[in-house]
């Protein structure tokens, strides 16, 4: 559907000459432009070597990669599960760690400001560990 810009004296000229003479297609107009478009060779879909190289590369490629996926799942054992036994050091090294951090949540004293939580906690890891 055409529109008229009503600023453009040259649309309205044109759109008042059509509404004085309409013009009207000859009888056998469609006919004449069916079969002329009929004539017209039919375009053929020309692919550029790239574009034949990657229709068959991408499936390839994602075949080999499902490929590798599966071989690396299937090719990997599952690894003896670790024991899960603590030593007696272990044990001791996780009580005392936990007596330190115990001590950190109470902080009702004001000789111990958050700015100095940080060495505090060196120190009891360095206590820990020696």
């Amino acid at each position: 559907m055409k529109t008229t810009d009503s600023r453009d004296s040259l649309d309205r000229t044109i759109d008042d000459l059509l509404a004085s003479c309409p013009v009207q297609p000859s009888d056998n107009f469609a006919a004449r432009v069916l079969a002329a478009a009929d004539e017209l060779p039919a375009e053929k879909c020309r692919s550029s070597p790239a574009g034949q190289l990657l229709r068959f590369a991408l499936p390839i490629a994602a075949l080999i990669a499902v490929a590798f996926t599966l071989v690396r799942f299937t090719l990997t054992k599952p690894t003896a599960v670790a024991d899960l036994t603590l030593s007696a050091a272990d044990a001791q090294e996780i009580f005392l760690l936990e007596e330190g951090l115990v001590g950190l949540t109470q902080l009702n004293d004001d000789s111990l400001s958050a700015a100095h939580l940080l060495s505090t906690l060196d120190a009891l890891t360095f206590e820990i560990e020696s």
